[in-house]
């Protein structure tokens, strides 16, 4: 709210309230106080006040008026969830703020918890969570490909990521389940666990017989790569902690 805005409330207010003493200081003073809300909201917070009875209203009357509003509406408002694949990145984090702010400045109605769908159809809360990061000119990390069918190796859910034998993230989609999502796409049906596993054996088998027949100068240059990996995925892990946590 601008400095003439509030002149105009100290205004509304004095004509509400004729016996109230409104001089020509009282809006510089009230400034400092009602800088942050709009003109609106301001005046629908003093005739709410004014409405129970009351023929005086005071600046902390008001902005109280204004915050129980802005609470109530927050409380009344369900916040959309990411899509799948997002980790909580800033781009989310800032469309919900954005959002947030908007249903507290009374711009935005608040959204309430949808009715639960019939049978087994999901709700549909991914299009809100799209939405959001659309209006900050993101999108969903979810669109990577792999990440379309549950892993059959770790059981990884539609969307989310792969974890390794220490429950922890892994950048990149178990092979099993890359296959999985390319014959959902292809509109055939995704590989079981046990037929998962056997590929998964044959090759190992075969890795196994490739070892065997390197040299001694290959084998101490694939023990460096396997070194620096374990390097890698342990500064991911470090990395990724505090997100995994605060979700």
């Amino acid at each position: 709210m601008t400095e003439d805005e509030v002149v105009i409330i100290t205004r509304y207010v004095r004509a509400v309230c004729p016996q109230q003493r409104i001089d020509e200081y009282t809006s510089d003073a009230w400034y400092d106080y009602l800088a942050p809300y709009s003109v609106d909201e301001t005046r629908t917070a003093i005739a709410a006040h004014i409405a129970k009875g009351n023929a005086f209203i005071s600046i902390g009357e008001i902005v109280a008026q204004i915050r129980r509003a802005r609470n109530d509406r927050l409380s009344r408002h369900t916040e959309a969830e990411p899509p799948h694949g997002d980790f909580g990145d800033a781009s989310y984090k800032t469309a919900l703020l954005d959002e947030r702010k908007a249903i507290a400045d009374g711009r935005t109605d608040p959204i309430v918890v949808p009715a639960l769908p019939p049978g087994e159809q999901p709700a549909m809360y991914e299009g809100r969570g799209r939405a959001l990061l659309h209006s900050v000119g993101r999108e969903a990390v979810s669109r990577r490909p792999e990440f379309t069918a549950a892993c059959p190796y770790c059981l990884a859910p539609p969307g989310q990521p792969c974890a390794d034998g220490r429950g922890q993230r892994r950048r990149d989609a178990h092979p099993s389940r890359i296959e999985a999502s390319r014959a959902m796409a292809a509109g055939e049906p995704p590989t079981d666990r046990h037929a998962a596993e056997q590929e998964i054996e044959r090759r190992r088998a075969a890795a196994r017989a490739h070892f065997d027949r390197l040299s001694d100068e290959d084998r101490a240059q694939l023990a460096e790569f396997e070194q620096r990996l374990r390097v890698e995925d342990d500064e991911q892990a470090a990395t990724d902690e505090p997100e995994a946590t605060a979700s």
